[in-house]
């Protein structure tokens, strides 16, 4: 754990906004909550977005997945974050 701790601060420690932030969504998987559900995280596998904000991912392959498509994932899972009927009603407009 110690070693992602060190990773972490190496990885913003040029960004001093995200260094004093604590994760989006609580350390909640991003492409999680773009799907619709909540996955608690450690925070190992993250990525820092272009808002200098620290978005966390359960797996690697959740963040590939989400960098697919980040602004239409980010959407999503704030959709989801602010309330569920969101993300429906944005999927449905899809």
């Amino acid at each position: 754990m110690r070693f992602f701790i060190v990773l972490l601060a190496a990885l913003v420690a040029p960004l001093p906004n995200a260094y004093a932030a604590d994760p989006e969504f609580d350390g909640q998987c991003t492409m999680g909550m773009a799907q619709g559900q909540k996955l608690v995280t450690n925070c190992s596998v993250l990525w820092v977005g272009p808002n200098d904000k620290v978005y966390c991912f359960f797996n690697e392959e959740a963040r590939l997945k989400f960098l697919q498509a980040p602004k239409e994932n980010l959407s999503r899972a704030q959709a989801f974050w602010e309330d569920l009927e969101n993300l429906k009603r944005l999927i449905r407009r899809e």
